[in-house]
């Protein structure tokens, strides 16, 4: 028994190792494959699960990362680098109810991680960032600063601080005070990835896109190779009105990493925009074969169809999501609007009332139309 305990820790170490050096190469498919033969190897140790979720992170596949560090701390709950990474995938991912990933329910179980983060490792300035933007999503913006400005005590000259700070005060409406903030962090990292990222969204969700454009562009020239600069820029060029650099945007990403789900859902967005239903269809039916799981797949899908007025299709993709994922308040929200150009009110008010529950404000808003409660 002792041999093979002992050959089993060897076997484990030998293929973290080739792990490790698979990812330093820039193999990082490799990398992975060989973090998950780790796993194979031992399936109750967490350390596998971490690398993979660190892996898919650094590579922003941010639903994926959730999934492997999930693992991780469900095997070792004292592990506080899978929860600190866990959280972030979660805000990355804008997932704060849980309606994405499925994994927990509500705001209130994401602060309670975050919190367990925070106990295992007071010392990170990183956590208390975390933290500020879930109090963000809140809107508790008052103690969303003081978050923050517990994160900077720790680590004066955080980026992730001096960022999370500016998109409080954006949120809060204090637009010069988070330009200050982004451009605090330009002055302290001068190739910041995220500051520019962080002045991309800024401008074009205030529909001001060639500067939003700029700034994109801008930190590109820092790291040619930045997805999520090139994934809100295609969003900027899109917005603006420019389909074809979306488009170019959403293709280099695939060249950098051809299995980023979201650049295939985004390019099946640009093209259903253009009328190519085709074309879209194919994209997203692409996402769904590399992740069978990937819920916005068969959102998209969903959406295509109901464009193409194919209402029986459209209705089995949402279903297929809801199957995935029956937490995800989007998509009943899609099904409601499915039904209502079927002119079937009975599924309609169903699928908003399930929305609603759920936390979905335009289902809320349209129930509280009619006068009726969920």
């Amino acid at each position: 028994m002792a041999s093979t305990l002992c050959a089993t820790a060897l076997c484990q170490n030998d293929f973290i190792s080739k792990g490790i050096n698979a990812e330093q190469l820039g193999l990082y498919d490799r990398a992975i494959d060989y973090f998950r033969q780790a796993s194979a190897s031992e399936p109750d140790n967490a350390l596998p699960y971490l690398l993979i979720g660190k892996m898919q992170h650094k590579r922003s596949h941010f639903s994926e990362a959730a999934e492997s560090l999930r693992q991780a701390v469900s095997l070792n709950d004292t592990l506080a680098e899978a929860y600190e990474l866990l959280i972030c995938s979660y805000i990355e991912n804008d997932d704060f109810d849980g309606s994405k990933s499925g994994h927990f329910n509500g705001i209130d179980e994401l602060e309670r991680l975050c919190e367990r983060a925070i106990e295992l490792n007071p010392q990170s300035a990183s956590n208390y960032c975390s933290m500020a933007l879930i109090n963000n999503h809140r809107k508790n913006f008052t103690n969303a600063i003081n978050w923050v400005k517990k994160a900077i005590e720790i680590d004066p000259k955080l980026p992730r601080a001096t960022n999370t700070l500016g998109v409080i005060y954006f949120n809060r409406g204090n637009d010069n005070d988070a330009l200050a903030q982004f451009r605090k962090t330009l002055a302290n990292d001068p190739d910041n990835i995220d500051a520019y990222y962080n002045l991309g969204v800024m401008y074009t969700l205030k529909n001001n896109y060639e500067t939003a454009i700029t700034h994109l562009r801008k930190g590109l020239q820092r790291d040619n190779k930045s997805i999520k600069l090139y994934y809100f820029l295609g969003i900027a060029y899109m917005q603006r009105g420019d389909d074809k650099r979306a488009i170019q945007c959403y293709e280099t990403i695939l060249s950098l990493d051809s299995t980023y789900l979201p650049a295939y859902n985004r390019l099946g967005a640009v093209y259903a925009h253009k009328g190519n239903y085709d074309e879209a269809v194919a994209y997203h039916q692409k996402a769904a074969r590399i992740n069978p799981k990937d819920v916005d797949a068969f959102k998209c899908l969903g959406k295509v169809y109901t464009d193409k007025g194919d209402y029986v299709k459209a209705l089995r993709n949402y279903q297929k999501a809801v199957a995935i994922n029956d937490r995800d308040h989007e998509t009943y929200c899609l099904i409601a609007k499915l039904y209502a150009k079927q002119g079937n009110s009975t599924r309609e008010t169903s699928s908003y009332k399930k929305a609603a529950k759920l936390g979905n404000k335009e289902a809320q808003a349209w129930m509280v139309s009619k006068g009726m409660a969920w």
